[in-house]
């Protein structure tokens, strides 16, 4: 069974979005080429090209988790607001204790 377009995968242990799925790879024939864009931050959007069926550790994870997350329902806007204000402000960098680090990445000096 191989990934269809849109899925998440797990290769090489990073997760993958499945951006292209050649059924008859060019060679050898009964293998799957895919071509993936890393999802991890990292490596966001860095492109990988396997042959699903040669991988070892391949996984296909889902197209998303949207479906799970929308059925809890959302957060309480007191909670949701406690929770954001603990990224911006207690997230510390692994390079630099002395600098704290918001959310999307951007630095703080005090």
């Amino acid at each position: 069974m191989h990934p269809e377009i849109g899925q998440i995968v797990r290769v090489r242990s990073r997760q993958y979005l499945v951006e292209n799925v050649h059924p008859q790879a060019p060679s050898p024939p009964e293998d799957t080429w895919v071509q993936l864009s890393c999802l991890e931050d990292d490596a966001q959007g860095e492109e990988l090209q396997v042959l699903w069926e040669r991988e070892m550790d391949a996984k296909i994870l889902g197209s998303s988790s949207w479906d799970v997350v929308a059925q809890r329902g959302f957060d309480k806007p007191h909670m949701f607001s406690a929770y954001l204000h603990t990224l911006c402000w207690n997230c510390v960098t692994s390079t630099n204790p002395k600098l704290f680090q918001a959310s999307y990445r951007a630095g703080i000096r005090l």
